[in-house]
């Protein structure tokens, strides 16, 4: 293992990393990742639908190793492209006549829970660490190369308390943006397409940074990978491990994972099966090779649900595509026994890898670190009383234990809540396939929501359960749940209106249009 990142100097003589040329006399600079960003992003402001933003914004989530703004005064923080994408759509939903503003307190009640959790959670990252100071030593989210494994430093308030709550007011806001997405025509249809797209794109990045391991392509795809983190290169018992342009593998496959799953219930509830099944099959093969412990965590949860969901509902059982899973689970071992016949050493070596990656890692000196960072989570919460250090306050390796020790109580039963009430599990439509398409598609969201808090609360050192699971938890309230019109969605240069029954076909015939009609048609 080794930090693959770069020097500064070298990144600005063959391109320049960031507009600014001396980071210590400014107190932001745009990258040229950010401003590839702005010229994007003010042409859709303008030009686009609300849609387009978004989708332009799940996008830039494949550059999670990137920075579109450097905040020098923030410890070196930085500003990632997915947040700074995420400000053109706010533009958008609250443009004058743009159509949406009506639904932001609709949005905003449906989030109530998430909408709690967050805003207790930015007001005690910026109290907690001064009620609670000197009461306790941290891990501290920012560590420089000079600490030990289990180092700590006095718990004070921070620069990265700041960066945390900022990540949560963003995570606050995608839910509303996606919910308001799903209420608009066309919205939920956007999404399938961005998760088969993203899904592509996130297996094809994958293979060419496997790929270009050595090559000068390497060095470009560093140049992408100016995101002030800790940039590992790592290797694992002579395979390279898969990263994309993520900061390490277990990111990528923290990505992959979301889609993955997303992919595979649209395919199993027959929305767009043939791209999605296909998307779900490389990102499920590819995750399996990315030698990631987050992945292997990740696609066994991911069994069991679907084979819990098998045993407790038998008679929902989609069998066609039971049939088709058969056949390409046996294709997967037919094609891996005769490549184990082909390399017999190459058996031993990915079982060696697996069992390391997985049984194996609990008594490695990562798996002791790891559990030493989410003890702290509970040592916080007595320390506090209940209250919460905030957010920001220490690393963890769990989100569980991070959103317990950083919120406290009213942050751990806001967030319990608002997963019970967007999951839904007393109906129907969480588990299977119904009749109406949107109640499916919701459905799907939910599922995939619920998943994807799986590699999180094994991995992530924060109490933010980030943007793709804002995005899914937000299309899913939207989605199963009953509206009126839906508002017309145009660029900020036309005056958005609701379609009239002369303008919209569905109306005409007097049938009720649905925003994922064609894509989600049950069969």
């Amino acid at each position: 293992m080794r930090n693959h990142r770069l020097d500064r100097c070298s990144l600005v003589a063959i391109g320049g990393r960031t507009l600014g040329a001396n980071r210590g006399t400014t107190n932001m600079e745009l990258t040229y990742i950010g401003a590839i960003q702005l010229v994007i992003g003010i042409a859709l402001l303008l030009g686009g639908s609300l849609r387009a933003i978004v989708f332009f914004l799940l996008l830039s989530g494949l550059f999670a190793g990137s920075a579109a703004i450097w905040l020098p005064a923030l410890g070196g923080s930085s500003i990632p492209p997915t947040h700074f994408a995420l400000i053109f759509v706010i533009l958008r939903v609250l443009a004058p006549k743009g159509g949406f503003m009506g639904l932001v307190p609709e949005a905003i009640a449906a989030n109530r829970w998430l909408v709690l959790f967050i805003v207790y959670g930015v007001v005690i990252a910026v109290v907690g660490p001064r009620m609670f100071a000197g009461d306790m030593n941290v891990s501290p989210m920012r560590m420089n190369k000079s600490f030990d494994l289990f180092d700590t430093v006095s718990l004070v308030p921070s620069a990265q308390n700041f960066t945390a709550a900022f990540y949560l007011v963003g995570t606050m806001l995608m839910a509303i943006v996606a919910y308001i997405v799903c209420r608009s025509r066309g919205g939920a249809n956007m999404l399938v397409s961005a998760a088969i797209t993203v899904g592509w794109l996130h297996l094809a990045i994958g293979m060419i940074s496997l790929l270009a391991r050595g090559t000068p392509l390497d060095g470009y795809l560093d140049l992408l990978r100016n995101g002030n983190y800790a940039q590992l290169d790592q290797a694992f018992r002579g395979f390279v491990r898969i990263r994309g342009i993520f900061p390490e593998a277990s990111a990528y496959a923290n990505f992959g994972f979301v889609y993955f799953v997303l992919n595979a219930e649209l395919w199993y509830r027959s929305i767009r099966p043939l791209p999605t099944g296909l998307v779900a099959f490389g990102l499920a093969l590819i995750l399996f090779f990315s030698t990631s412990s987050t992945a292997y965590i990740g696609l066994a949860a991911y069994a069991v649900f679907f084979l819990l969901r098998a045993l407790v509902l038998p008679k929902e059982i989609i069998w066609p595509q039971m049939y088709r899973l058969a056949l390409a689970m046996l294709a997967i071992s037919v094609i891996t026994s005769s490549v184990f016949l082909l390399f017999p050493e190459l058996i031993q070596t990915i079982g060696a890898i697996v069992t390391d990656m997985t049984i194996g890692k609990s008594d490695s000196a990562s798996a002791q670190q790891r559990l030493f960072w989410a003890t702290q989570g509970w040592d916080a919460f007595k320390i506090s009383y209940g209250i919460g250090i905030g957010p920001g306050s220490f690393r963890s390796s769990s989100m569980v234990m991070a959103i317990i020790g950083t919120t406290g109580i009213i942050g751990s039963i806001s967030f319990a809540a608002y997963i019970v009430g967007m999951y839904q599990p007393w109906r129907r439509s969480t588990f299977v396939r119904v009749a109406d398409p949107e109640q499916s598609l919701g459905g799907t969201f939910a599922t995939a929501a619920l998943l994807a808090v799986v590699p999180l609360a094994v991995s992530s050192s924060q109490a933010d359960p980030g943007i793709n699971f804002a995005m899914l938890s937000g299309a899913a309230l939207a989605l199963r749940r009953r509206g009126d019109a839906l508002p017309h969605d145009g660029g900020i240069a036309a005056i958005a209106t609701p379609a009239s029954p002369i303008s919209d076909p569905a109306a005409r015939s007097g049938r009720r249009r649905l925003p994922d009609q064609r894509s989600a048609r049950v069969r």
